[in-house]
């Protein structure tokens, strides 16, 4: 890998995971009010979840369970995001940030729950969330260079 593709590939690593570092630290931050940001959230879920036992029963467990949930998807968040952004264990870095991002988007992006202005909102979030996992997923498989990989290839 020549040093423009370096630069590009930890430029993009640097903006893909800058936004997780960024969303944990003002989490860790506002501790209180990020508990009732999610805490709301998913009792306005809980809501238009009735007739849906199963939905209700995982909605509850991260009602019941917010504090613990909040700190290990903080965790992930910043420790995820710093490997994918200093290029140490980039895929440890970004399994932890999908193992965030996917039940954080079906939690609280969950447009088809709504109607109107919010279900757009929601489901641009959605969208964008699905295509940030696209991007972790190419880091996931490709780590953090071409280079790097074909090595590993070989020693294997």
């Amino acid at each position: 890998m020549n040093l423009i593709q370096s630069l590009v590939a930890f430029l993009g690593r640097a903006l893909l995971s800058i936004i997780f570092i960024a969303s944990g630290v003002t989490q860790i931050l506002g501790w209180q009010s990020t508990v009732q940001y999610y805490t709301q959230g998913l009792t306005n879920w809980l809501a238009t979840s009735v007739g849906n036992p199963a939905l209700q029963s995982a909605i509850e467990f991260g009602l019941a369970n917010v504090f613990l949930l909040l700190l290990i998807g903080v965790i992930f968040e910043i420790v995820g995001g710093l490997l994918v952004f200093l290029g140490l264990w980039v895929r440890l870095g970004a399994l932890l940030l999908i193992l965030f991002l996917i039940p954080a988007t079906i939690a609280f992006c969950h447009f088809w729950e709504l109607q109107g202005a919010d279900r757009e909102m929601q489901m641009v979030n959605f969208m964008k969330n699905v295509s940030i996992l696209g991007g972790l997923l190419v880091v996931l498989a490709l780590g953090k260079s071409r280079k790097t990989e074909k090595s590993h290839v070989q020693e294997g």
